[in-house]
């Protein structure tokens, strides 16, 4: 009877021992399998992230590449900066060198300007005063002349202009020097103009040189009143 017991002991601490046993194992299973399942969703995050990880890596590549590049090219950028700043403050250097320069060739042009108009004033001055005469009230006694003189300078031709008005007929020439001393002497000569009347306008173009303009009264016994006006205009030969 007492093995009966001890039997029954037995069987009843092994029914509670499989009873835990397999309480234990239903929840290693089941934790076996939440974490079966935890570990793949991790694996998959795990993928996930890997292939964001590698995407990002690219990405950095990539950027890595195109700041070299653009850091290459700002070097460039700045290299030519340089140079052209310099070169920049080297023509304003010379900007401000070339306007004074500028400036006193200005003042310089403005005074040889004034002195220019200044001696053209001067010479055409002197080019009316060799280039007309005027004679009013003049009287010529009988066989006598009168000799105003006008000059073509150097360079120039020049037109004479004749006009006379007298009380009488009078005889008018124009000759150079060497035929009015030719005239003084009583020796042929030849003249570039002449004509005669109580009232004379003409004209006669000449070169460079002296020229008289000889008023002369040819009468014997008349006193002749008369006026004249000698202008000249000069043309430069090239």
């Amino acid at each position: 009877m007492k093995s009966v017991r001890t039997y029954l002991i037995i069987l009843i601490i092994l029914a509670v021992a499989v009873s835990i046993f397999t309480v234990l194992w239903l929840t290693t299973y089941t934790n076996y399998t939440s974490l079966q399942v935890n570990y793949a969703n991790l694996q998959n995050q795990y993928q996930t992230l890997q292939n964001q990880y590698s995407n990002l890596q690219s990405n950095y590549t990539n950027l890595k590449t195109n700041y070299s590049n653009l850091q290459s090219l700002y070097l460039a950028l700045q290299a030519q900066y340089n140079l052209l700043e310099s070169n920049y403050t080297t023509i304003k250097e010379n900007y401000s060198t070339l306007q004074n320069q500028y400036q006193t060739l200005q003042n310089q042009y403005s005074n040889l300007q004034s002195q220019y108009n200044n001696l053209n004033n001067t010479y055409s001055n002197i080019l009316t005063f060799l280039g007309q005469d005027n004679i009013s009230d003049g009287t010529l006694p009988p066989g006598y002349f009168v000799h105003p003189w006008v000059v073509v300078p150097k360079g120039f031709s020049g037109t004479i202009y004749v006009t006379v008005s007298a009380s009488s007929p009078v005889e008018v020439y124009v000759l150079d020097l060497y035929n009015l001393i030719q005239v003084a002497e009583g020796y042929s000569y030849t003249y570039y103009l002449y004509d005669q009347g109580t009232y004379i306008n003409d004209q006669v173009s000449v070169g460079p040189g002296l020229y008289i303009i000889a008023i002369y009264n040819p009468s014997n016994t008349l006193t002749i009143s008369y006026s004249a006006t000698i202008t000249t205009t000069y043309t430069q030969i090239s």
